[in-house]
């Protein structure tokens, strides 16, 4: 007898649960996944492969607002048996994540995540094993080991992060000899260091995403279910089929496994899809169980905190906000600078998308304008260090024949990465992209005076900016002077309450020459 066996996942989801105008998200997966498993012939596995806490306003207030979390009891409605957790899962702090992983009726898998001075995963069994018919499937969590390099230490103090790839034989032989599973799954909430087909440089092969190592350097994995990089894969690779699903629920990745008993053993035939969720409804039934949430979240974040002058919109990011100064960005790094007291600042335009300020400033305006929970860092960085900080972002431009900029095709894989070109207060610089990546750094003047090489300066940006990710290891190198605890967005809004109004007359202390 043939069983059939279908294992679904959903992968950075980012607490998107959907709304009438964009078509995808939490509610129409699951009217999706609903549809599914009324297959009678068909046994459904259900997993999500991490970054399901962060990354909405909804999620933002819900984590500061609300005992409960509705993200969490979505998932419970829904049905989901385990999931991964993703790197943003700690932006929060280890009480906040133990209240969600509490909360959920699924648990939440990761072997490389262990306690401190030891190998044994910090939040248990690192894998399920789903029995049908005899046929066993195993399901291993990984989480890329970069964790520590992003979130702040306070929030992670008794996790360590090991190497997935060095972690995952040992789990893989636990389920193939103890528990006699014939199928394994990697559910890795990591990505791929080149593209499966092309072999295309997708990210820096500096341990970030090892999806493409796992699969060489580890035997025993049947399916690879990545996610992190926020793009879509369905491709096989060495006899391993390996998915990616995208974000906000865009997609639902969908593994098929036809498995028949034989004499020697299981005969198994799979096939693998990515499912799109954009023609599906909204499920609406569960939806009920977290609207009283929504509406108190919805009357917080549209709830008028000050106004913003027309000058901080845009409807072209690159000619208006990244090619040359612009309010909105001239605003945010004073408002680091006076909170941190110092002249120098860093930031950049996150959410590209959002067009700025509209006049009618709310909560909400300031989380879609910064949708990351970051905080500040005062860094002593050197003159030298500052320019070559300059380079990496002057490298965000490319020149073509006919004299227009774009956006050089290395900022866009394997997603934009827009959220890494920096724009700097408190000094002036001129950037000249007609010259080669590396020396387009024409002039930095400090108070009038250029930049001195070796002379210390104090510098305010965001902590993720201080790990030097996003090619800025120099920065990395730097000395941490002062480290605060409120997120930006916070310090943002307090700002936009104190001022009424909010007004910044661009000063234009660095320009684009091209």
């Amino acid at each position: 007898m043939e069983t059939e066996i279908k294992i679904l996942y959903t992968s950075d989801v980012h607490g998107y649960v959907g709304d009438a105008h964009q078509r995808k998200g939490i509610l129409r997966a699951a009217s999706l996944i609903k549809k599914l498993r009324a297959n009678l012939k068909q046994h459904v596995v259900l997993i999500d492969n991490g970054d399901l806490i962060q990354g909405t306003s909804l999620a933002q207030y819900a984590i500061d607002h609300e005992e409960v979390n509705p993200i969490i009891s979505l998932y419970n409605e829904i049905g989901y048996e385990a999931a991964v957790f993703g790197n943003h899962e700690f932006n929060y702090g280890a009480k906040k994540l133990q209240s969600v992983v509490a909360q959920s009726r699924f648990p939440w898998i990761s072997a490389n995540i262990v306690r401190k001075d030891t190998d044994e995963p910090f939040y248990g069994k690192p894998y399920i094993v789903r029995e049908f018919n005899g046929f066993k499937i195993g399901i291993l969590g990984l989480t890329t080991k970069f964790v520590p390099v992003w979130e702040k230490p306070t929030n992670i103090q008794q996790l360590h992060f090991l190497d997935p790839v060095e972690v995952a034989p040992r789990w893989i032989k636990e389920m193939r000899e103890k528990e006699q599973v014939d199928f394994v799954i990697v559910s890795y909430h990591g990505g791929l260091e080149v593209h499966p087909e092309t072999g295309d440089e997708l990210s820096e092969c500096n341990g970030e995403n090892q999806g493409i190592q796992l699969i060489r350097e580890v035997a025993g994995i049947d399916a690879l279910f990545t996610g992190h990089q926020h793009i879509i894969v369905n491709e096989e690779v060495r006899g391993v089929s390996v998915l990616q699903t995208g974000t906000q629920g865009q997609y639902v990745g969908a593994l098929t496994i036809k498995a028949n008993k034989q004499a020697d053993g299981w005969k198994t035939v799979k096939k693998t899809a990515l499912l799109p969720v954009d023609e599906e409804e909204q499920d609406q039934q569960i939806y009920q169980l977290i609207e009283p949430i929504v509406k108190r979240a919805d009357k917080w974040m549209d709830e008028k905190i000050g106004s913003a002058a027309a000058s901080f919109r845009y409807t072209d990011p690159l000619k208006e906000v990244w090619l040359q100064e612009h309010p909105v960005i001239e605003w945010m790094n004073r408002v680091q600078m006076e909170t941190a007291n110092v002249d120098i600042s860093c930031t950049a335009l996150l959410n590209a998308s959002c067009f700025g300020l509209q006049e009618k400033v709310t909560r909400k305006s300031i989380l879609e304008l910064y949708p990351f929970p970051n905080t500040l860092v005062v860094m002593e960085l050197t003159g030298e260090q500052i320019r070559e900080a300059l380079e990496v972002s002057a490298s965000f431009f490319d020149v073509k024949s006919d004299g227009t900029v774009t956006i050089h095709p290395q900022w866009e894989k394997p997603r934009s990465l827009s959220y890494n070109y920096d724009m700097w207060e408190g000094i002036d610089y001129i950037i000249d992209v007609r010259n080669p990546i590396g020396k387009r750094i024409k002039s930095i003047h400090y108070h009038g005076v250029p930049l001195k090489p070796t002379h210390p300066y104090k510098v305010v940006m965001s902590n993720y900016r201080a790990t030097g990710t996003g090619g800025y290891e120099m920065v990395g190198r730097g000395k941490v002077i002062k480290e605060y605890k409120e997120e930006v967005s916070h310090l943002l809004m307090e700002a936009v309450i104190k001022a009424g109004t909010i007004h910044a007359n661009v000063n234009h202390n660095w320009i684009i020459e091209y």
